[in-house]
C-alpha cells in the first residue's frame, strides 16, 4: 500500500466510507472523501454546508492523464470537475460543487467508472455566532482570554447573533428562529429561515438588551421547522461586566482579573482530570498586574498564566517573549523546569514597583520549578519598564549554578479555550527587520521545505503578529542578539493532515498537572493554550553584566552563583518597518551628551530603562544631544532635580505639555532627533522661603 493510499484510508475511515474501485482490472488512480478536520479550516458559520472535497489517489505510475469527478444527486449530474494527474506521487484534491451524494470517477473521453463513491451528509446543519457590537479588549473589561464562542458584554453594549443553515432531504420554507437570554425568556427575539434543499440560508438578529442581567448567562437558540417542532439548539455562555475597572491611559493597576470557567487539573499520578473553581485557584492575597498603554496595548501579569507576562491582544489572544528557563537537565526532575509549572505561585511574585505618568515599572521575580515543584535554588528578577509611547524594556537579571544553561527568549501565542490555531494565527506570524535593511519574513506552516534562513550577522528586531486580526504586533530587540532563532518549531499533523502551524500545548497556561505534550488533544476545548513559534533555544545575547561569586540562592545555601542580566527593547505596536528599525538604532545607539546646569551620571546611559542619567546642579539646564542614528523618544533620569514646574525647550521651541512627561524624577519626550539638538529644562526660580518666627 502506498503512503497516499494509507492516508486516503485514514481519511475515509473517519466517515466510514472506503475508496474502491468498480469491479475489474486493479485501478491506476482511487479517489476518496475528505471528512475534513476539526482542526483545519472552515471554522465558525463557514462549516455549516461546506463543499465535499474529493482526493484523486495515483495508484502507479501509469496514472498521470486526464480523469474527470462527476458530483451526482439522487442520480442526476450536478456538476464535472476535470482532474489532471501530472505526478505519480501527489494526490490531487477538487472542491466539488453541488452538494452531491455520489461522486463518480472516470477516465476523460472513458465510458467505464474507476471510482463509485456514496457521500454521507447530515440531513441537517446550523451554526450559530453571538458578537458584541463592538469589539472591546477583554481586559478593559476586567477579563481575561475569554473561551471562544463566548459572548462578553461590557456596560452599554448589545449583541448580535448569525445563523446559518442547511437543509438536504426536504425543503423548509418556515424555520423559525428563536433566540433568548436564560435569565429573560420573555424578551426572546425572533425570525423566520426559508430553506430549499442544498442551500444555505443565513439570517442577522439584533438580540435583546438586558440592563440588569446577571453576571452570568446563557443565551439560548434554536430553530423549528415551521410547526413548532424543534429541528435544532444550541447554547452560548455569557459574561457580562457592570462595573469594569478603570484603567489609566498610562499606568499600571493590581486587580483581579475575572475567568468563568474553572481550571483544568490533571493528577500527575492517575492522569485523571477534574476542576477547580477559578476563585480558588491562588492565596487570596495575590492579584494580577495590568500595564495599560495610550495606544491601547495591554500588558499583563496574569496569576492563570503563572504571571508569565504577556500582551493581552483587542482580539483576544496572547503574545509572550518567555521566560528564564532550565534547559540542562536537573536531577531528579519531574518533565521539564521552568517558572510555567509554578501553577499554585507557591514561588512567583509580582509587584508594581512605579507608576507615574512618566514611567511604569513592573518586577517579576521567581524560579524555576519542575511539575512537582522541586526547585534547585536558581533564582530570577524580570523588571520592565514602559513608556507613554507604548514602548519598554525587559531586563533579565538571572542568578544561578554557573555550569546550568537557560533558554531566555522564545515566541508563543496564547489562546483562549476552544481556539484551533489556524483559526486566529496568520501565516506570516513572525518578521526578521535586519539593522542593514534585510528583512525575512517567517511563515508557518512552510509550504514544502522551509527555505533557509538568511545569514544575520547583524542585529534584527522582530515583529510577532499574534492574531490575524490585529493591527498591533508584538516587537522584540537585543543590540547584542545576532543570531537568528536556532529552533523554529515545526507543525503537528493528524490523520494525515496539518493541524497546527508550529507547536501546540495545552499544559499552559492555567491547567494543573499536565506534562509537557508533543501530540494535539481534545483540552483544548476547556483550558487556554498556547502556540510556540521559534526559540534561540542556549542561544544568548551577550549579556550587559555577568559575575561569579559566593553568594546564598533561593533556598538559603551559601554557594558559588554566576549572575548576568540581559535587556530587550520590547513593545506593542503597528508602526511600519522603517520606524521599528529606527528604534532599534536608537535603543542600540545613545546619543552623546553635554550638559550645563547638571553633570553626567557615572552609568549615563542606562539601557535597562532605555534612559540618559544626569544630575541636576541648577534650576535650568541645557542638555545638547548629538545622535548618531536618529534618537526616538529620549528618556532622561535627573537626580537631585529641583522642585517645582519643569518647563521644557526643545531647539528653542516650547513644548507642549502632551509632548512630554515629568514625575519629578523621569522625563520622556515625544521627539525624534536627526541633528545635533538643544534641549532647555528650566524648573523656575527659586521658591521664597519664609524665615522662620523665633519661639
Amino acid at each position: 500500500m502506498t503512503r497516499t493510499t494509507a492516508v486516503l484510508l485514514a481519511l475515509a475511515a473517519l466517515t466510514g466510507l472506503r475508496p474502491g474501485p468498480a469491479p475489474g482490472a486493479p485501478p491506476k488512480v482511487t479517489m476518496g472523501v475528505d471528512p475534513g478536520h476539526p482542526w483545519r479550516p472552515p471554522f465558525g458559520l463557514d462549516r455549516v454546508g461546506r463543499p465535499v472535497v474529493a482526493v484523486v489517489v495515483p495508484e502507479s505510475p501509469q496514472a498521470a492523464g486526464d480523469y474527470v469527478v462527476l458530483a451526482l444527486r439522487k442520480g442526476r449530474e450536478v456538476a464535472r470537475h476535470e482532474v489532471r494527474i501530472a505526478s505519480p506521487a501527489v494526490p490531487v484534491r477538487v472542491t466539488i460543487a453541488g452538494d452531491p451524494d455520489t461522486l463518480v470517477l472516470t477516465e476523460r473521453g472513458g465510458k467505464a467508472d474507476i471510482v463509485r463513491l456514496p457521500v454521507a451528509q447530515p440531513p441537517f446543519e446550523a451554526g450559530a455566532v453571538a458578537r458584541a457590537d463592538r469589539v472591546v479588549n477583554p481586559v478593559d473589561l476586567g477579563t481575561i482570554l475569554v473561551p471562544n464562542g463566548w459572548l462578553l458584554l461590557g456596560p452599554n453594549q448589545t449583541a448580535t447573533l448569525d445563523v446559518a443553515a442547511l437543509s438536504r432531504d426536504r425543503d423548509l420554507p418556515h424555520v423559525g428562529l428563536k433566540a433568548s437570554f436564560q435569565s429573560a425568556p420573555g424578551r426572546a427575539v425572533t425570525a423566520t429561515l426559508a430553506l430549499r434543499v442544498g442551500v444555505r440560508a443565513e439570517q442577522h438578529l439584533a438580540l435583546p438588551e438586558v440592563a440588569q442581567g446577571p453576571d452570568r448567562d446563557v443565551l439560548l437558540v434554536a430553530l423549528d421547522d415551521g410547526n413548532g417542532v424543534k429541528i435544532w439548539s444550541t447554547s452560548i455562555q455569557v459574561m457580562r461586566v457592570a462595573k469594569p475597572p478603570r484603567h489609566p491611559a498610562f499606568g499600571a493597576t493590581s486587580e483581579r482579573l475575572r475567568y468563568d470557567a474553572p481550571i483544568s487539573v490533571r493528577d500527575p499520578k492517575t492522569g485523571a482530570f477534574s476542576t477547580l473553581p477559578y476563585a480558588s485557584g491562588w492565596k487570596p492575597d495575590l492579584a494580577d498586574v495590568v500595564v495599560s498603554l495610550p495606544n491601547g496595548a495591554r500588558y499583563v501579569f496574569w496569576r492563570g498564566s503563572s504571571y508569565i507576562p504577556f500582551w493581552a491582544t483587542l482580539h483576544n489572544t496572547g503574545a509572550c517573549y518567555e521566560w528564564a528557563e532550565i534547559i540542562s537537565r536537573q536531577p531528579d526532575a519531574t518533565d521539564c523546569v521552568e517558572p510555567l509549572m509554578d501553577k499554585e505561585l507557591r514561588y512567583g511574585r509580582v509587584s508594581i514597583v512605579t507608576s507615574t505618568p512618566a514611567r511604569v515599572h513592573v518586577r517579576w521575580r521567581y524560579q524555576s520549578t519542575d511539575l512537582l515543584y522541586k526547585v534547585w535554588g536558581d533564582e530570577v528578577v524580570e523588571d520592565y519598564v514602559f513608556y507613554p509611547d507604548g514602548f519598554g524594556t525587559r531586563t533579565v537579571t538571572l542568578k544561578a549554578n554557573p555550569k546550568t544553561e537557560y533558554e531566555l527568549s522564545e515566541f508563543i501565542v496564547l489562546t483562549p479555550a476552544d481556539t484551533y490555531p489556524f483559526e486566529v494565527l496568520p501565516e506570516n506570524l513572525v518578521d526578521a527587520l535586519f539593522l542593514d535593511g534585510r528583512k525575512h519574513a517567517f511563515r508557518f506552516p512552510p509550504d514544502g521545505a522551509r527555505p533557509p534562513l538568511p545569514a544575520a550577522g547583524v542585529p534584527a528586531i522582530y515583529r510577532l503578529r499574534p492574531n490575524r486580526r490585529e493591527a498591533l504586533a508584538a516587537v522584540y530587540f537585543n543590540p547584542n542578539e545576532t543570531a537568528l532563532p536556532p529552533a523554529i518549531f515545526e507543525a503537528f499533523s493528524d490523520a494525515g493532515q496539518v493541524v497546527t502551524p508550529c507547536y501546540w500545548g495545552s499544559h499552559w497556561p492555567l491547567a494543573r498537572g499536565n506534562a509537557t505534550g508533543y501530540a494535539i488533544n481534545d483540552r483544548m476545548h476547556v483550558t487556554p493554550c498556547h502556540n510556540s513559534v521559534m526559540s534561540w533555544a542556549g542561544k544568548r545575547p551577550t549579556p550587559l553584566g555577568t559575575s561569579e561569586l559566593d553568594t546564598i540562592d533561593a533556598l538559603g545555601r551559601s554557594r558559588r552563583m554566576a549572575v548576568r542580566r540581559w535587556v530587550w527593547l520590547i513593545g506593542m505596536t503597528g508602526e511600519d518597518d522603517a520606524r521599528l528599525v529606527a528604534r532599534a538604532n536608537s535603543f542600540a545607539t545613545p546619543p552623546s551628551v553635554e550638559a550645563r546646569g547638571a553633570r553626567l551620571a557615572f552609568e549615563t546611559y542606562a539601557p535597562e530603562r532605555r534612559a540618559l542619567r544626569l544630575v541636576a546642579e541648577g534650576r535650568r539646564i541645557d542638555i545638547m544631544l548629538k545622535p548618531g542614528p536618529p534618537c526616538v523618544n529620549p528618556v532622561f533620569e535627573l537626580e537631585n532635580a529641583p522642585a517645582g514646574p519643569l518647563a521644557v525647550s526643545l531647539a528653542g521651541q516650547p513644548l507642549d505639555a502632551k509632548r512630554f512627561a515629568w514625575d519629578g524624577r523621569t522625563l520622556w519626550l515625544d521627539a525624534t532627533l536627526d541633528r545635533p539638538t538643544e534641549l532647555q529644562l528650566d524648573f523656575g526660580p527659586a521658591p521664597r522661603v519664609s524665615p522662620t518666627p523665633f519661639p
